[in-house]
């Protein structure tokens, strides 16, 4: 898919960087005084927090040009473009955390992505990751009962992604990575909605159907 039609994609869904889940990466996040990477940073909400309550530092990467010229405004430095193509400008070593907010399904080689960023990581320093987990229920029942598979403006058949994952097909790529080893993995499940009802009810026993997205640490060697 060409740059210019990808940015145009994006253009057309501004509200989608408010709607990410930001309390998972806040809650991964903890140490004051950090460099940040944010991968596909929208708008820059969750890096102004980091800079306003943790005296971190953040750079941010966006492909869309409406959201990269307001997060220019809240982070301490961002770039417009395409993570996969674009030539990265770092220094090595320089970030403690990189963030990846419901980036990594719209890549084409999420992989060769991951591995391209992990020279500006330090050793011992974090990727902390989110991707919509394609084995919720909707998808399965869509699928296997009505031989759908309708992509939509926005969830979990977003138009705009490309690569799918389930728990379990995301982590085993990323094991594939050299240098790294996988620290967390987690089932996101909306706090009080009615899959999070569901999933306390029958305690656990299908929370791969029910969660929305996987959220996963991977840590440098």
């Amino acid at each position: 898919m060409k740059l210019d039609l990808i940015e145009e994609l994006y253009a057309e869904k501004e509200m989608y960087y408010f709607s990410l889940e930001r309390t998972l990466f806040k809650n991964a996040v903890k140490q004051n005084d950090l460099n940040i990477l944010d991968v596909g940073c929208g708008t820059g909400i969750l890096g102004a927090y980091f800079i306003k309550n943790q005296n971190c530092k953040v750079y941010g990467i966006e492909i869309s040009k409406s959201a990269y010229e307001e997060a220019l405004e809240v982070l301490n430095y961002a770039v417009k473009g395409n993570v996969e193509t674009m030539v990265l400008d770092y220094d090595k070593n320089l970030f403690d955390v990189i963030i990846m907010g419901d980036v990594v399904e719209h890549l084409i080689n999420p992989m060769d992505t991951l591995k391209k960023l992990l020279p500006f990581l330090k050793k011992g320093g974090q990727i902390h990751v989110t991707v919509p987990n394609v084995r919720h229920w909707e998808v399965v029942v869509n699928l296997l009962f009505k031989d759908e598979w309708e992509y939509k403006d926005s969830g979990i058949l977003d138009y705009t992604h490309i690569r799918f994952f389930t728990k379990k097909s995301f982590v085993k790529m990323l094991n594939r990575i050299a240098n790294v080893h996988v620290v967390k993995t987690e089932r996101v499940i909306q706090k009080l909605s009615k899959s999070d009802v569901i999933n306390k009810f029958t305690i656990g026993l299908f929370s791969g159907f029910l969660a929305s997205h996987t959220f996963v640490t991977i840590e440098k060697r």
